[in-house]
This record gives structure tokens, C-alpha cells and sequence, in this order.
């Protein structure tokens, strides 16, 4: 029924003003200077030719796939020839940092391709070459050779809240450069095992496959963060509705500055293992058996590195960590940004209280690292 009624609406419109009496549409015209009260449409305008459309493609050689491995095909294919290469399209989104043709995106977009191509809001294409790449963030920076570029402008100094419009900028499944609106649903979002480093804004504007790496902009069109990735709970193999994940600018801006200066982020390394002593359960048996100082505050060693800088300075696992430089440490999150923020060969200054103290007064002791590189794969 449903079907027909559609069908008679748009086949004798007049029938139905007929039988109702009332005007289907008024002939009015709104003119583009007319005020319209709730469009974002100009802002849009001027903001979307900062988005690029990116497309990878990564030669993926036969031989090292593991079914050519398997000894009973490589028996029966025997004779045969095969193709050179097995060809994989990757499917993505950027933003133009600056007019000389920089580029932030996601890591995992162009990650191992062997060519990269982009593609301008105004229908120009250019090839891109990798400047440097950041798997802990997934972040990455790539350089176009294209004159008369349009920059976005970044919210350095914006505190992004919960309740904040934004709007998601990319091309989605390819269909072209597409918007989608929602608010921020939450900030620092973390321990999700998607990137080592991980502070992500939460949003419910539609990102999905393709919108990676585009811009997440707020109601000035300035860049807030960078589109990531939908929430998949692994768990439940069950893909979330409305919950979007997008790296905040404060974070994309430190690795694109490094990557740029450097060709990659390089970072502070202690050679620690740990976990927020909040996590524990502190009247276990299993815990007190650890560390028997454990309380709330400050984070647990779970492991050191062998001639690691911790490892070096004292440090041993047990100890629980209360202070780097003077500043009170509260979380995980915390004492990973905090050493990482710091140039390798820096002084750190470490309070601890070791393993062996004991509860109610344990005694806090002083120890300096020097710190080194951080390996890529941690």
C-alpha cells in the first residue's frame, strides 16, 4: 500500500491538492543571500577544499601469500605462471595543513603503498610521496606538488567539550567528499588497543570506511581533530552505532611538527612496564603480595627492560611511581605523555616508593633516569 500511495503522489501530484485542497508547494524562490537560520552551508564552502580524497594502492607480491606457500598448492600450480604482483586499493581521506602541499591522514591508510594518489574538492589529482609516518598514532604526512591549495585552520587553542557541534568531513565508501554532523560524545578515550598512544575525541558523526584521516571541524570550520576510526567491539564482533573516534589536533599537530622536522616522531623512553595503581584491586591477596605499598596513586611497575634508563636508575618491578619531576602522576595516560613528551637524553626526575616499603608510612625515594630513544614497536 505504502508503495502505490508514493507511486500516485509523484504521478498526479495535482490529484492530491485536489482532493485536499492544500497547496503542494508555494512558487516562492529563497535567494543564496537570503538568512537561513540553521545552515552551516558557507562555512562548509570554505572549509571542505581542505579535504582530499587519497587512494593507495599496494603491490602485494604472489610468492609471500601465504596460500602460495602452503606446499600442496605450490604442487598444484607446478608449470604454471604466475602474476607478478596481487594489487590491494586503499580507500581514504586527508587534510591539507599547508599551501605548500602538506598533508595529515591516517597511518594504516597509506601504510606499505607503492603509490599514493590525490584527489582535490575541485577535481584536481596529484601523486603524493610519504614524508613520514607514525604507527603509535596512526598518523602519517604526505606532500602533493599543487599550487593554490586551501589550509585548514587548526583549533590549537580550543578545549573540545562534550556537547560541542561538529562536523565530519571525507569521502565515505568513495562516493566522493561527503559531510555528516554530530556532537562530541567524549574526550580522552583510551586504553581501546587501537593505537599505543590513544587520547581520542568520541563523536556520533558518521564516519565510516573512507572517511579515515579526513577532518572532524567545529562550527567555525576550524580543525579539531582527525577522523580515525568506527568503534568495533571484538569482542561481541559487534560494529557500534554512532561512536566515531578522531585524534584531537593538539595530538595530530606534535607528530606532524616532528614528522616535518624530522621525518619521524622521536620520543623519550624510561623501559617501563606498568598499570594505574587505581586499577588494582587493593585488598587481593595477589596484590599485597606484588607490592605491599600499593595504593591509588601513581602508577605500578610491572616490568623493566634490561639496561634499560629505569633499569639503570634503581627502578624495579613492584615499585610503585608517585612523581616525574615534581608533578604528581595519577594514570597510565599521564606517565606515557609525560616521558614520551621528552627529548631522549633528558634528565627525569623519579619519585618512588619501592616494593619493599611498607604501608602506613613508606619512604618515597629520589632517582634520576636519562632518558633514550623509544623504540618504534612500543
Amino acid at each position: 500500500g505504502g508503495l502505490i500511495a508514493i507511486v500516485l503522489i509523484f504521478a498526479a501530484p495535482q490529484w492530491l491538492s485536489q482532493k485536499t485542497g492544500i497547496p503542494l508547494w508555494s512558487q516562492t524562490t529563497t535567494s543564496h543571500n537570503t538568512s537561513v537560520t540553521h545552515s552551516y552551508a558557507d562555512m562548509l564552502a570554505a572549509t571542505m577544499p581542505s579535504v582530499v580524497s587519497i587512494y593507495s594502492q599496494t603491490y602485494t607480491p604472489v610468492a609471500s601469500l601465504e596460500l602460495f606457500q602452503d606446499p600442496h598448492y605450490a604442487n598444484l600450480l607446478e608449470g604454471q605462471l604466475l602474476a607478478n604482483n596481487v594489487d590491494k586499493i586503499g580507500l581514504g581521506s586527508g587534510v591539507i595543513v599547508s599551501p605548500d602541499g602538506y598533508i595529515l591522514t591516517n597511518h594504516h591508510i597509506i601504510a606499505q603503498a607503492s603509490r599514493i594518489q590525490v584527489k582535490l574538492s575541485d577535481g584536481r589529482s596529484a601523486a603524493a610521496t610519504v614524508v613520514g609516518t607514525d604507527a603509535a598514532t596512526d598518523l602519517a604526512v604526505i606532500k602533493i606538488d599543487l599550487d593554490q591549495l586551501v589550509a585548514a585552520t587548526a583549533a590549537i587553542d580550543a578545549t573540545a567539550r562534550i556537547g560541542d557541534l561538529v562536523f565530519a568531513i571525507g569521502n565515505p565508501h568513495g562516493l566522493g567528499q561527503s559531510v555528516s554532523m554530530g556532537l562530541i560524545s567524549g574526550t580522552g578515550r583510551n586504553r581501546l588497543g587501537l593505537n599505543t598512544f590513544e587520547s581520542f575525541i568520541q563523536t556520533d558523526a558518521a564516519i565510516n570506511t573512507g572517511n579515515s584521516g579526513g577532518a572532524l571541524v567545529n562550527s567555525k570550520g576550524e580543525l579539531v581533530a582527525i577522523n580515525s576510526a568506527h568503534f568495533y567491539n571484538s569482542q561481541t564482533s559487534l560494529r557500534s552505532q554512532g561512536l566515531g573516534l578522531a585524534i584531537p589536533i593538539s595530538i595530530a599537530a606534535n607528530v606532524l611538527n616532528h614528522i616535518v622536522a624530522h621525518g619521524q616522531v622521536v620520543r623519550g623512553w624510561l623501559g617501563i612496564d606498568f598499570e594505574a595503581a587505581a586499577l588494582f584491586d587493593l585488598a587481593s591477596q595477589a596484590a599485597h603480595e606484588f607490592s605491599p605499598n600499593l595504593t591509588k596513586q601513581g602508577i605500578l611497575l610491572t616490568g623493566i627492560y634490561a639496561n634499560s634508563p629505569a633499569h639503570q636508575a634503581g627502578l624495579q618491578p613492584g615499585d610503585r611511581i608517585t612523581h616525574f619531576d615534581g608533578r604528581l602522576i595519577m594514570d597510565w595516560n599521564q606517565s606515557l605523555d609525560y616521558v614520551t613528551n621528552l627529548a631522549p637524553g633528558s634528565k627525569l626526575s623519579i619519585t618512588y616508593i619501592p616494593a619493599a616499603a611498607t604501608i602506613p608510612t613508606p619512604a618515597a625515594i629520589q632517582t634520576t633516569a636519562t632518558l633514550g630513544t623509544r623504540p618504534s614497536a612500543q
